[in-house]
């Protein structure tokens, strides 16, 4: 199945959708407890405002209702000597509503994010997948890294 979602870079006017998908993800599917979603929200509005620059959402939009969304977190490495500016990106919190899933608008999401991080000319892309996305990520290009290792203080 495949569907006409609209997919482009969020901005400022989306915050309350991507407030809301956020919240729909973390609380519905993963039954994360804490904030209301009044208070989510709010919370959520001074952190994109402080993570404007090194945070680019991206959302998909059917009909104008909001149904997809997904984040490139923006790493300034340090520089070298032959390449003085060196910027990777890790792919965040992909996320479709259930009831649009199979559609290809995770897809369309990360296409999108990836044609920006070419032409931002990031050295590499990473992320951290679900075993349930691990194929998608594959299918478009994401591979293994031989040599990654991460330290983890909670669950």
């Amino acid at each position: 199945m495949t569907t006409n979602a609209n997919v482009f870079r969020a901005g400022s006017a989306n915050i309350s959708d991507l407030a809301a998908l956020r919240f729909q993800w973390r609380t519905e599917e993963g039954g994360e407890k804490g904030l209301s979603r009044e208070g989510f929200e709010l919370k959520f509005f001074e952190w994109f405002e402080k993570h404007r620059e090194s945070h680019r959402a991206y959302v998909a939009t059917i009909d104008g209702k909001s149904v997809g969304c997904a984040w490139l977190f923006v790493v300034e490495r340090i520089p070298g000597p032959e390449k003085f500016v060196r910027r990777a990106g890790i792919v965040q919190s992909v996320y479709v509503q259930p009831a649009y899933r199979g559609a290809e608008i995770g897809t369309k999401l990360l296409e999108s994010l990836i044609s920006d991080a070419r032409t931002m000319q990031l050295d590499y892309l990473m992320t951290h997948p679900s075993t349930a996305s691990f194929a998608f990520y594959r299918r478009l290009g994401f591979d293994a890294a031989d040599q990654a290792l991460e330290l983890r203080f909670s669950t």
